[in-house]
Order: structure tokens, then sequence, then C-alpha cells
């Protein structure tokens, strides 16, 4: 049976970063076809305003537009499909695209800490400070792990900076109830080392006999 599916609160942060900037530029990219389809509002003759801008750079437009928007779309949504979930035989890392599985033989340590002991603000740069804006007081888990399941560098294409500790292989995990995760995390580290020491069951005659 799987824990809490807990919400990566970091994730709302980065996505919201821009977010109103990349609706605003659908928007203004579908008035200027809208424009262009009317007519160039310039006193150009024809031939000219052709040369400049053919017409059939017009669906251009129309592409540059969708994709913008389905780009504000993804910052919608995705902050939503991030969380971290215990299982019987792992921690699930889902990240809007990626999802790391993390076994527990792997986690050393699980200690809280606050965004501003991990980062300390006079010596953070000033995108992550616009990052971690208001939250540098926030609880999170930190997990010490024994190196990575995949390259790190790989992992930094989904997860945020801030998300890897800055001391050593660790996970920061920033949730809304990080005493709660805390706890399950224990809990199903115990069942599961519980789980690896348990002794198999002995093979009656008969099904050794069978094999």
């Amino acid at each position: 049976m799987a824990g809490k599916k807990h919400r990566l609160l970091i994730y709302e942060r980065v996505h919201r970063q821009r977010r109103g900037l990349f609706l605003l530029a659908a928007f203004v990219l579908v008035l200027l076809f809208l424009i262009i389809a009317q007519g160039w509002p310039v006193a150009l003759p024809d031939e000219v305003m052709q040369s400049l801008w053919p017409p059939e750079y017009d669906i251009l437009l129309l592409v540059a537009s969708g994709i913008l928007f389905l780009a504000f779309v993804f910052k919608l949504v995705a902050p939503r499909v991030a969380y971290v979930q215990c299982t019987e035989r792992n921690i699930r890392i889902q990240t809007p695209l990626y999802p790391l599985i993390l076994s527990y033989k792997r986690v050393i340590t699980v200690r809280p800490n606050q965004w501003g002991k991990l980062y300390p603000p006079e010596r953070m740069k000033r995108g992550r400070r616009r990052l971690l804006d208001k939250a540098l007081g926030e609880g999170v888990l930190v997990l010490d792990l024994k190196g990575w399941p995949v390259s790190p560098r790989f992992l930094k294409l989904w997860i945020p900076d801030v998300m890897f500790s800055p001391t050593g292989d660790g996970l920061v995990l920033w949730v809304k109830d990080w005493m709660l995760l805390n706890r399950e995390l224990s809990d199903y580290k115990d069942r599961w080392r519980e789980a690896r020491t348990r002794p198999k069951p002995v093979a009656s005659g008969y099904q050794r006999v069978k094999r």
C-alpha cells in the first residue's frame, strides 16, 4: 500500500514564473495575425509588403501562438502533477515529465531543515533568491543519499537546481506537511528493511520434489 502523494511545492514557484508572459505573447501574436489578415495598417505598395512579409508567412504567427499557449497550459498544469510518494519498495519523485525512483537502500538519513539555512540569502544568486522569495523560513526535508540511480546532470534537466542538496549527494523535498512525510519515510523504510531480513518460507518436501 502506497503512502500519501505530497505535492512538491517548488514546482509551483518554478512554473509560476513568466507564466502570464507566455499567455500574453500568444494573445499578441493572434492579434497580429488578425491585423495582417485585414491588411497592413501602413501606406506601402502591396508589392513591397509582400516582399517584406509574404502571405504564406501568416501561418507562422498562429503556429508560434499555439506553441506559446501550450507552454502556458503546461506551466499551469505541471505543479499539479509533481509529487513525492512512499511505496513499499521505493520512493517515487514524480516531476512533471520524468519520474525518479529512489530505493530505500540509497537513503542514508532524512533530516529536517529550512530553505534559508540550506541557501543563505547573502550567498544566493538573483534567480535563486527570486525563486525562494518569502519561502526561506519554510521547512524542508533533506534526503542524504548514497549516490544517484542516474546521472545528476541528466536529472537537472527535470529537477530544479535548488532540489539538490548544496552539500554532498542529497535531495531537498518541500511539501506542505513535511512532518507527515518524515514519518512516512521512516515507517516505509522500516517495513522495507523488515521485509528484506524476514526469513523466506522453507519449501515442503512435496514442493522440493515437484521442482
